[in-house]
């Protein structure tokens, strides 16, 4: 866009001067297009600020702070920056809105419309998404419209009226023929050159919708010293001709291209009953931005001329009028005052804005000649003035001003979004914040509580299997000590039986024994289960209600038996010495009850006085009925003594079996060990649960502390897009749109 500008200091004639109005009608149009200039770039740098908004939404939306829709218009409450653009009053009414307007969800779904409440977090975040998306491409199509310097202004009126004669004199340069006879039979539309790379051509066009400049195909090239035989001769081939044309003049002065508004100006064949219509769908059409009716001040409105003004009014509620050859009416008031008045019946619109849209002038007395500085006429310098304001006035109502209007919505949108969400996530932010702290002391107190009760659990149990291994060792051991008291109640079955009495005395010192450890095990249980019951007790007070997972029940295995094996030697309660010769041995059994009641060494010492006395013949005669005797004293007594001896044996050998393999030792170590067993299974369920406990307390915790940081980050950013969005709306409520304001 061309960023050169008209100097104000220029020197001005004196105002009584015919020089120094026109000077300063050009002063005013140069001064109208520096304010459109400037509210274009402003405006395009405010849509390229609002792509980056929106990007940044959008890219927010999707990938780190999906957005909260407002479920109420009472969300966009408290922001004192969209209150005052609420009472901003523009032109098209937009605060009429509820909620929100270019970013709304409003879904239907048959004749019902669908709560977004009902919707979920990700569909929401999906269709503000689109909405985004769709608005970061009309962005953009508003940024090129805004950007686009060209401008179009069909030039008609009725035959012979000098529409041609206009346009030259608008461009200062004799490019269309004109003639006293109606010459233009085709539409005509002078561009710039520069559009054509400098080129200056006649481009004949047989289909408008296909021509491509950079398509030789679609176009013809007709040398411009041609142009009178095409434009006044019948060529129905062509449908339009574009004329690439240079303006001499410099590019504040000229029309065709001063990097402001590029004006195209479009001749059309003059108005007859067959081309009103045509002309009229070509006025509609929203690449025009003017249309000029050219009048002829000798002939005033025709019926073609007024019923294309009843057509065109339809589009375009304002016509700019041009009443031409005005120099060669005698009766100047009058002539104005009827053109007026057909004005005011086929456009009142036009006729309301008469001063600046109906103009009385001369095309034909402009200076043509290249190079001449001879100014124009004050009357059609103020026309040309007045028609530059127009177009610069159209454009912005058909291109800054929607818009203008749509920045100006959508960043209400992204007020009302970014104050609902940062306020959203200040709350959740807040909430997480105090329930953290709320739940502090409780996560505290677990950790207390898990150190301490799992040493007081230790305690107990330990304690409980100390006293029930402690118990068990003295009650087995007075067990055995008491074994003997087991065989009373057997009964002796003879010498002819005494095997199967012994092996009797045995199994009932066994199953004694074994009853006894019974006990002690019915004992553990008790002990250990009264123990569970303190342990599940601390933990259920700290850990609430749950199932006792430990099984007293399983507490102790089946004990092995003591066994002891009946032998020959039990039979005889003998003291044998392996060092003892075989002739002692031999002579044990006739020495067992002199060893028995005088001991062994006196029975020894008295046999071998004895046997000295052997010698003598009368000691031979008695000896053998002594020792006779003696023998069977000695069976008699053995086998008297037989049961006692059995019984003195086998209980000796048991007691010493039950010393020599640590049998009471390990039975209570067993037992005490089995209750440790259960007991553990207890202390591990609580230490189980409490870790379990900490662990989701830690879990809840962490994702408390992730979702307040998060929420304390969504906040952060919402409040930072608010600040933004707050800055650029006030920004774009600056730029001006209204050029009668800006002058008044």
């Amino acid at each position: 866009m061309d960023d050169t500008r008209i100097p104000l200091e220029s020197p001005t004639p004196s105002p009584t001067t015919t020089a120094a109005r026109t000077h300063q009608y050009r002063l005013n149009a140069a001064q109208e297009q520096r304010t459109y200039q400037d509210s274009c770039q402003r405006l395009i740098s405010h849509i390229h600020s609002a792509v980056s908004l929106c990007r940044d939404l959008s890219k927010a939306n999707k990938d780190k702070y999906p957005m909260h829709y407002p479920s109420t218009p009472a969300a966009a409450e408290g922001s004192a920056i969209l209150e005052a653009a609420r009472g901003t009053n523009f032109n098209q009414g937009l605060f009429s809105h509820k909620d929100l307007n270019i970013l709304s969800l409003d879904l239907k779904m048959g004749h019902t419309s669908t709560d977004l409440n009902t919707l979920e977090t990700q569909s929401i975040t999906n269709l503000l998404s689109d909405r985004l998306d769709s608005s970061l491409r009309h962005l953009e199509k508003l940024q090129g419209r805004v950007a686009d310097t060209s401008s179009k202004v069909l030039v008609t009126g009725d035959l012979n009226s000098g529409k041609s004669t206009f346009v030259n004199a608008l461009l200062k340069r004799d490019i269309l023929p004109a003639d006293q006879q109606p010459c233009t039979s085709i539409f005509c539309e002078v561009l710039d050159a520069m559009l054509n790379d400098g080129l200056e051509q006649v481009h004949a066009i047989p289909c408008v919708e296909k021509y491509n400049r950079l398509d030789p195909d679609t176009y013809h090239v007709i040398e411009m010293r041609h142009l009178y035989k095409v434009i006044t001769e019948d060529f129905e081939q062509y449908k339009m001709l574009k004329i690439y044309a240079n303006d001499a003049r410099t590019s504040q002065e000229s029309l065709l291209h001063n990097g402001v508004v590029d004006i195209a100006l479009i001749d059309s064949p003059g108005l007859n009953t067959d081309s009103v219509k045509t002309t009229a769908v070509f006025a509609r059409q929203e690449e025009i931005d003017v249309v000029v009716f050219v009048v002829s001040a000798e002939n005033h409105f025709t019926l073609s001329g007024k019923e294309f003004l009843w057509n065109a009014a339809n589009e375009k509620t304002h016509i700019f009028i041009v009443v031409n050859r005005f120099d060669s009416i005698r009766d100047k008031d009058r002539c104005k005052r009827l053109i007026l008045e057909q004005i005011r019946q086929v456009s009142p619109a036009t006729y309301a804005d008469a001063d600046d849209l109906v103009h009385f002038v001369s095309a034909g007395n402009v200076d043509l000649e290249p190079g001449s500085r001879k100014l124009d006429a004050p009357d059609f310098a103020r026309l040309e003035e007045r028609l530059r304001a127009f177009v610069l006035e159209n454009r912005t109502k058909s291109k800054l001003l929607p818009a203008k209007n749509y920045l100006v919505n959508l960043l209400l949108d992204i007020n009302v979004l970014s104050e609902a969400n940062k306020q959203k996530s200040s709350e959740e932010y807040q909430k997480a914040s105090e329930d953290l702290k709320r739940d502090l002391p409780a996560y505290e107190h677990l950790l207390q509580v898990r150190d301490r009760m799992l040493q007081q659990v230790e305690k107990v149990a330990e304690s409980t299997v100390s006293s029930i291994g402690r118990h068990a060792s003295n009650k087995l051991n007075q067990a055995v000590e008491n074994v003997g008291n087991a065989i009373h109640s057997i009964e002796y079955p003879g010498i002819l039986l005494v095997w199967q009495y012994a092996q009797d005395i045995a199994d009932s010192m066994c199953q004694k024994l074994l009853k006894d450890i019974k006990q002690e095990e019915s004992y553990a249980r008790r002990e250990t289960s009264d123990c569970l019951e303190r342990i599940h007790d601390m933990g259920v007070e700290h850990l609430g209600q749950y199932p006792l997972v430990a099984d007293v029940n399983k507490l102790c295995v089946k004990p092995k038996e003591i066994t002891i094996t009946v032998e020959a030697t039990d039979f005889f309660d003998l003291v044998l010495d392996d060092k003892l010769s075989g002739a002692a041995l031999s002579l044990g059994a006739a020495t067992m009850v002199g060893g028995r009641m005088l001991g062994f060494k006196d029975a020894v010492s008295s046999i071998w006085s004895v046997s000295s006395l052997i010698d003598s013949p009368n000691v031979r005669r008695w000896v053998l009925p002594v020792v006779g005797v003696a023998s069977v004293g000695f069976m008699v007594y053995v086998v008297s003594d037989m049961r006692h001896a059995v019984e003195r044996k086998l209980v000796k050998k048991f007691k010493n079996a039950a010393r020599e393999t640590g049998y009471i030792e390990a039975h209570s170590n067993r037992i005490a060990r089995e209750s440790r067993k259960v007991l553990r299974v207890e202390g591990w369920e609580i230490q189980n649960r409490i870790q379990r406990a900490i662990e989701d307390k830690e879990q809840k915790r962490s994702e408390t502390e992730a979702f307040a940081e998060s929420s304390r980050e969504t906040a952060e950013f919402f409040a930072c897009i608010l600040e933004k969005s707050g800055l650029l709306l006030e920004k774009v409520k600056m730029v001006v749109t209204d050029t009668k304001e800006s002058f008044a």
